[in-house]
């Protein structure tokens, strides 16, 4: 099964104040115009409001639009509720973000007649534990990415059942780009190479689509198939780190490129001081930009030689991606960094050059800094050459008493 919760935060936000319903909202970080819409109501999405989208455009699309500001809190409560609800129908639930889960009911679903009347049966005891205005959709398959896609066919609040005999025919007519992890990227990529549906996602071979996307292949020749390998993999068993990294929105005064660059400066250092924290070094660095549009995307990534958890040398990478890509824009909205590859940096050699192992000295030197005055008390020149961008700019603000909580 997948379970999506619909218009989550928004129907957090109805259930919790009854003046909200059947209203159209937007959830924000801040209830003006400046702010980003990161979540929308039923009501609203009618008028085409979506998740990233800038709060005046929103207004535009709906002017009856009410900005309504998000509470943290609330909804990682409720996402603790309904999963608690969750264990009791099966151990295995994985979590795929604070809406979604997987779960695998094959040993639990004949004991309520069957995955459709156990889906009912969940959808019962949300109704009564969490409230009327909180609904989840529900899509049931043999494998994870074909009950993520009949979960899509069948919101809000529906339930939707996938037969094995009905698999053709879905392969068949469904787009390859209605299959969670195939991107607009990948899809042009795949049209290029005559693929649009998933029928003939499964008849490409697959040393052509290894060649194309790397090991990915094995996966889209997978899902052309009418199956996905990956098994659920419950949220109890905590998987080693993949990546670290650090994005952020800007604001108008920080959209032009070379002002975007210093804000990227400090990501790296926070980054790099995170991968010193956990103890990993990494090689692979990741660096993108999304425009103003919030339509067009950007990004690369390199392998250094030799790893690092230095800020001031995935910096240098960053400027490498961004240097070696065809266009650069010159106003983006938001910026971000990663690292992957990570190796636990207790079995990496010293560095062998006197100049790296001072550097890695004064890094160590900083962090017990910070261990001590906090994250801000020492810092890159760079970030105090623009105002700081506040913790709740496209996030979501919190109460005093939600603090102390």
């Amino acid at each position: 099964m997948h379970l999506d919760m619909d218009s989550y935060f928004a129907s957090i936000e109805q259930q919790a104040n009854p003046a909200l319903r059947g209203k159209a909202i937007g959830i924000t970080g801040r209830p003006t115009e400046k702010s980003i819409v990161v979540a929308s109501s039923r009501e609203s999405k009618r008028y085409g409001v979506k998740a990233g989208m800038t709060a005046w455009e929103a207004k535009k699309l709906c002017p009856d639009l009410l900005l309504v500001p998000g509470h943290g809190i609330r909804y990682r409560e409720i996402t603790k509720q309904f999963l608690k609800i969750l264990e009791t129908f099966t151990p295995i639930i994985e979590v795929f973000s604070v809406d979604e889960v997987f779960m695998n009911v094959t040993q639990e679903a004949n004991r309520h007649g069957g995955p459709v009347p156990m889906a009912c049966a969940i959808k019962d005891v949300f109704r009564t534990s969490l409230g009327e205005c909180i609904t989840a959709t529900i899509g049931i398959a043999s494998s994870k990415t074909f009950a993520k896609l009949i979960a899509s066919q069948n919101k809000p609040d529906g339930i939707g059942f996938l037969d094995p005999e009905e698999l053709p025919e879905l392969l068949e007519t469904t787009p390859v780009a209605k299959v969670c992890g195939i991107g607009p990227r990948i899809e042009k990529r795949l049209h290029r190479m005559g693929v649009r549906t998933l029928a003939e996602l499964g008849e490409t071979p697959e040393n052509l689509l290894r060649r194309e996307f790397g090991i990915y292949g094995r996966f889209l020749k997978a899902v052309g198939c009418g199956y996905d390998p990956h098994p659920v993999s419950p949220f109890t068993q905590v998987s080693d780190v993949k990546s670290i990294g650090h994005s952020r929105s800007l604001r108008p005064d920080l959209r032009p490129l070379e002002s975007a660059l210093l804000v990227l400066r400090g990501l790296c250092d926070r980054v790099g001081w995170r991968m010193r924290r956990a103890g990993y070094v990494g090689r692979t660095v990741h660096c993108w930009y999304r425009s103003l549009s919030l339509t067009q995307f950007g990004g690369k990534q390199t392998t250094l030689p030799l790893p690092t958890d230095d800020g001031h040398d995935i910096y240098l990478a960053c400027l490498d991606v961004l240097n070696r890509m065809p266009s650069r824009p010159e106003e983006v909205s938001k910026i971000g960094v990663s690292v992957s590859q990570l190796q636990e940096k207790a079995k990496t050699p010293i560095p062998l050059f006197a100049a790296d192992r001072r550097r890695g000295r004064l890094n160590d030197a900083i962090d017990i800094v910070r261990a001590r005055f906090g994250e801000a008390s020492i810092r890159t020149a760079d970030v105090l050459l623009f105002k700081p961008i506040p913790d709740h700019v496209s996030g979501f603000t919190m109460t005093q008493d939600e603090w102390e909580d």
